[in-house]
C-alpha cells in the first residue's frame, strides 16, 4: 500500500472461449483462467457473458438454470477456494423467464449481487426478458456496477453510476464481431461518461446458430486518467485481437481514484443539468 495512494485493487478481465452444448467443459477452462487470476493476485475476476453454456436460442431454456443452480454454485466454490470475488455471466431462469444476467460472488460464496440485462436486440425478445437498471453493490472492494453485452453501447445502461460513485462497472459481454468494431472506444467512452475503471470481459469463439463469431477484445479502462496523458493511457490493459482465451490483469488505486473524481465538477453539473429516470433514482 502506499502512503498517497492507498490499497491496490487488482482486476483481471478473463477472455474465455464458450463451446454450446458443453458446460461442464466451458466451467473447466474458465477454473483455470480463475486460478491464473489469483496466482497473480486478483481481487476481482470477471468472466464473459453465459460462460458456462453460451446463449443458444434452440437450446435456451435447456442451458438456463437458476440461481441456486450448478453455475452459481460453480462460481461460489471458485470465489471460497481463490478468497476472491467473481463477476460472471449466467444465463438465468426464473419462473418462465429467461434473463441475460450478471452475477457478482463474495470471496465466501455468497451472492452480493445479480443484474438482469437490460438492453435487448429486437429478435431476442422473442427469447429473453428485460431486466431494469440496478443500482451500484457496495463490497469489501468498493461499489460494483454490473452490465451486461449490449448494455455498453447505451450510455443510459450505465448512468446512474456516475450519481452513485461506482468505483469499478464490470461489463460481461458476448460481442459479435460484425457489430461491434468499436467496442474499445465505447468502453473508454463509458469509463469516462461515469468516472469509473471498467471491465470488459468479453467471450470468444462463434455461435453457429447465428454463423457469427464473437469478437474477443477483453480490456480493463479507467475514465480518470487525465487527456494531457498519451493517448491510450486509459487502457490499462487487454487481450490482443484474434486471441481465444487469456487474462488481463491491472491494478487501481480506489482511494486515489475518488480523491480525483471528487475534485471534478462532473458529478455536480450533471446532476444540475440531466433529469432520467435512470440516473438519479436510487441513491
Amino acid at each position: 500500500m502506499s502512503l498517497f495512494r492507498g490499497q491496490g485493487l487488482t482486476l483481471a478481465a478473463l477472455q474465455l472461449r464458450t463451446d454450446a452444448g458443453r458446460r461442464e467443459e466451458n466451467q473447466a477452462r474458465a477454473a483455470e483462467l480463475l486460478a491464473e487470476a489469483a496466482d497473480r493476485g486478483a481481487d476481482l475476476a470477471c468472466l464473459p457473458a453465459t460462460f458456462a453454456t453460451g446463449l443458444n436460442f434452440p437450446s435456451i431454456r435447456k442451458d438456463a438454470t437458476p440461481l441456486d443452480g450448478p453455475i452459481v454454485e460453480f462460481l461460489a466454490d471458485r470465489a471460497r477456494n481463490h478468497g476472491m470475488h467473481i463477476a460472471a455471466g449466467v444465463l438465468l431462469a426464473e419462473g418462465r423467464d429467461l434473463f441475460d444476467a450478471a452475477v457478482l460472488v463474495g470471496p465466501g460464496g455468497d451472492v452480493l449481487g445479480l443484474y438482469r440485462r437490460a438492453a435487448l436486440w429486437e429478435g431476442e425478445r422473442d427469447y429473453l426478458a428485460p431486466g431494469e437498471p440496478l443500482d451500484a453493490v457496495d463490497t469489501p472492494l468498493g461499489r460494483i456496477g454490473l452490465q451486461v453485452s449490449y448494455d455498453l453501447r447505451f450510455p443510459e445502461a450505465s448512468r446512474r453510476f456516475l450519481a452513485q460513485e461506482t468505483d469499478v462497472v464490470v461489463c460481461v459481454a458476448n460481442l459479435f464481431t460484425e457489430f461491434s468494431h468499436h467496442v474499445r472506444t465505447l468502453a473508454r467512452a463509458r469509463a469516462a461518461d461515469n468516472q469509473t475503471a471498467l471491465v470488459l470481459a468479453s467471450g470468444s469463439g462463434e455461435n453457429r446458430f447465428v454463423g457469427m463469431a464473437y469478437l474477443g477484445r477483453s480490456c480493463i479502462v479507467d475514465g480518470l486518467v487525465p487527456g494531457g496523458a498519451e493517448d491510450d493511457a486509459d487502457v490499462l490493459a487487454e487481450i490482443p485481437a484474434r486471441t481465444r482465451e487469456g487474462v488481463a490483469l491491472a491494478t487501481i488505486h480506489p482511494r486515489r481514484r475518488r480523491k480525483t473524481s471528487d475534485g471534478l465538477p462532473f458529478r455536480a453539473d450533471a446532476a444540475a443539468t440531466w433529469r432520467t429516470s435512470y440516473v438519479w433514482e436510487g441513491r
